[in-house]
């Protein structure tokens, strides 16, 4: 059966083909093995800032070897002094009654706790178990073997039975598992090396990914001028680093480990199919070219277009930030990262204002100079700042959409607000119309609503309110990844302002004047009913849900299989729940716990292991 493609109505970046194998004549700028020998690190700046939820008791989290109910330990530690200092900030609240206007700034409070509890929660009492998956697997991102190519509904990774999975993240054609021990496994297409390793079964089959090893020029590093050791030898030092968060992007994978070190492997790729990567730091003394064999070069190929920062990053590379990392996402082509003390950066080939700022033209005329300055060294974005006052804001908050970025952030004296930039041609950006921005912009409309959860689809966004219960998207809407029509919208649809999403709805068919547009009447919506979101995630053009029961909801574009409902093609309109078959070895059904949308597959995390 042939199919069905996503429209390009040609007001978008061109969609990069599925699987491509062949090389642009455009890479005729990269650095010789003897220039690249030359290169000197930046002088990168040290950060003295604290992680704010650090106390004198250790927060490293142990490995699987060491206690797990030392990790609780920490857990309870932490959560203590958070409920600690929200108790001293509500004595305050109540001190000062002429200081509160309404009750936004309890509100605020709420939301603020929320969210680091949930955080906290996430990080030090993961549950473990194995992973399913369904969609498209034709280049392997199902993990199953070259017999299956596909799934509509979970299906468990062999491959990764047993291994005490905690976190999945799903890519464009790749995917990611994350385990207790902080390993990570990967599988899926390996053209742009966003697999980290030498592929098994073509890709079809898990492997580990090794090379965590940070270098002496990174954030936990030496200091600005370290002497340079071998990466072997710094590696058989140091052992392979504990991971504690994977992105899986278009073509690239993102690692953040415990020390707040960030990883990347694979290639940043341009709308020409170009492909870019970072220099690596002085002390990775690794093969430039990767695994590729200069040796069987085709005659129309060159050396130059394998070396940095052209290429692929075939293993994990040591990302050389100025701070420590907390949080990392991965669009399309480019990426962001939190730092400990709130502030954030982006890269890579971003050039539709996803990365909030402006960036020269790129084509096959640009120098590697302007590559590596312009696009690939992280730099903070422009906030588009009301009046002329400049803001002191703490993002809490990232997500990368394919051309866009979702930031949630909270200004100094006031709460939280959620901004937007990138290209904006359906709406996805929330600010009721359809202008690109270059600077993140504050959505207007999702104020004091308290938002707590951001994610970014691929033309697309959705919102959850820190109650878990108030669920808001907007973006394009076609293939029912808005969640809110009753019949197949038109080619093109798009809500450009937020619009609520309930999880529990019955819709009366006979009075829905435009059953193809929003049929969600927020007022009629049973608040009681509906169940609290605990993690979402979005795909391409589709939307997955886990609540605090259990369940699972998915909703969008249905012939891939990636929303897990069955053999129907059709696409799913509205939020279903999802029906879990996976059994564990008893016989019983396995609750999800993790959840992740990629580009026409999902993964999730099954309890068949769990390990509380």
């Amino acid at each position: 059966m042939v199919k069905r493609q996503l429209e390009d109505d040609g007001t978008q970046p061109a969609l990069k083909s599925a699987r491509s194998t062949s090389t642009s004549t455009a890479h005729n700028h990269a650095i010789s093995p003897a220039a690249y020998q030359q290169q000197q690190p930046p002088p990168f700046s040290r950060s003295t800032n604290a992680d704010p939820s650090t106390s004198s008791t250790s927060t490293r989290i142990p490995a699987s070897s060491k206690s797990r109910e030392l990790r609780h330990k920490i857990y309870r530690n932490q959560l203590a002094i958070l409920n600690y200092q929200c108790y001293l900030l509500s004595q305050k609240l109540l001190s000062s009654p002429s200081s509160i206007s309404d009750s936004g700034s309890y509100l605020s409070l709420i939301a603020d706790y929320t969210r680091q509890a949930c955080r906290l929660k996430s990080k030090y009492c993961k549950v473990y178990g194995d992973v399913a998956v369904f969609g498209d697997g034709d280049c392997g991102q199902l993990g199953c073997g070259q017999g299956v190519s596909s799934a509509r509904s979970p299906r468990i990774v062999a491959g990764l039975r047993g291994m005490d999975v905690g976190s999945v993240s799903a890519g464009g054609l790749h995917t990611l598992a994350l385990t207790e021990k902080g390993c990570v496994y990967s599988f899926g297409c390996n053209d742009e090396g966003a697999v980290g390793a030498k592929v098994e079964d073509e890709g079809y089959q898990p492997v580990k990914v090794e090379g965590f090893v940070p270098s002496a020029f990174g954030p936990n590093g030496v200091g600005n001028h370290p002497q340079i050791t071998s990466f072997e030898s710094r590696k058989a030092k140091l052992g392979e680093a504990n991971i504690v968060q994977i992105v899986a992007g278009e073509t690239t994978s993102l690692a953040l480990s415990e020390e707040g070190d960030v990883y990347m492997w694979g290639s940043y790729r341009d709308s020409e199919g170009r492909k870019f990567r970072h220099i690596p730091p002085p002390d990775d003394n690794r093969d430039f070219t990767g695994r590729k064999d200069m040796q069987t070069l085709e005659e129309d190929e060159k050396e130059e277009w394998y070396l940095p920062p052209r290429g692929n990053q075939d293993w994990p590379m040591h990302l050389c930030l100025s701070q420590k990392a907390t949080d990392i996402s991965a669009g399309d082509g480019w990426a962001a990262a939190i730092f400990a003390d709130e502030t954030m950066v982006t890269w890579g080939i971003g050039t539709h204002g996803e990365m909030g700022r402006k960036v020269p033209t790129l084509d096959k005329t640009t120098s590697n100079q302007v590559i590596l300055e312009e696009f690939l060294t992280p730099k903070p974005p422009v906030w588009n700042e009301v009046g002329s006052s400049v803001h002191r804001r703490k993002v809490t908050g990232i997500s990368c959409g394919a051309y866009h970025l979702l930031v949630l952030a909270k200004e100094t004296g006031a709460g939280m607000s959620v901004y937007s930039c990138g290209l904006n041609q359906y709406g996805q950006l929330g600010l009721g119309d359809v202008d690109t921005r270059f600077e993140l912009t504050k959505i207007e409309y999702l104020e004091d609503r308290n938002i707590a959860k951001i994610e970014a689809g691929y033309h697309f966004s959705c919102f959850v309110n820190s109650t878990g219960k108030e669920l808001y998207s907007c973006g394009r809407s076609d293939y029912g990844q808005l969640g809110i029509s009753l019949k197949q919208p038109d080619s093109g649809s798009f809500e450009s302002t937020p619009v609520r999403v309930p999880l529990v709805y019955d819709i009366d068919s006979t009075i829905v004047s435009d059953p193809k547009g929003n049929c969600i009447i927020e007022s009629e919506i049973v608040e009681e009913d509906q169940p609290e979101i605990e993690q979402i995630s979005c795909g391409s053009t589709h939307v997955l849900v886990l609540t605090k029961e259990g369940d699972v909801y998915s909703w969008g574009f249905g012939e891939s299989g990636a929303c897990g409902q069955g053999k129907s093609d059709s696409d799913v309109l509205r939020p279903k729940k999802l029906v879990t078959k996976v059994e564990n070895a008893q016989g019983a059904k396995c609750g999800v716990k993790f959840v992740s949308g990629g580009g026409q597959h999902s993964a999730v995390v099954v309890a068949t292991a769990s390990k509380e």
